[in-house]
């Protein structure tokens, strides 16, 4: 079973468009890999949902802030651990990402980030897009 931690980009595009990104919410909502994530990268969500160019789309697909977030509490495992203090990113709010992946010894990070892209991978983990990971579920 794949291990995945999902970038914020990643998980508000499941919610709002019908594209890849959905499709690997609802493979990871069936049981096919399991989503970890942190308490930051949920604040992350969070924060990113309620902004104002987000109400609209919110209200069309006919959802709450809290029901985004309860949904992707409920298919995920929460990753408690200790804080490592990663600086590799060139976006130090990146480092929240390698840091829920490595406490959860995951096996891929799904990003359309760019600066988490180019990393190609850390540590162990490899850091694809979200095409990428469905061609493997497949």
């Amino acid at each position: 079973m794949l291990k995945l931690v999902l970038d914020t980009n990643t998980l508000v595009s499941a919610f709002f468009w019908e594209g890849d990104e959905a499709k690997l919410f609802r493979e990871i909502e069936k049981g096919r890999a399991i989503l970890f994530i942190s308490k930051e990268i949920l604040q992350e969500i969070e924060k990113v949902i309620i902004r104002p160019k987000f109400i609209e789309v919110m209200n069309k697909a006919g959802l709450t802030s809290d029901q985004i977030i309860q949904k992707i509490i409920s298919v995920s495992r929460l990753v408690i651990g200790p804080k490592l203090n990663i600086l590799v990113c060139r976006d130090k709010e990146d480092n929240k990402f390698l840091e829920c992946a490595q406490n959860a010894k995951v096996h891929y990070i799904v990003s359309g980030d760019k600066d988490l892209l180019n990393l190609k991978r850390y540590k162990n983990i490899k850091i694809v897009t979200t095409s990428e990971i469905l061609r493997l579920l497949r």
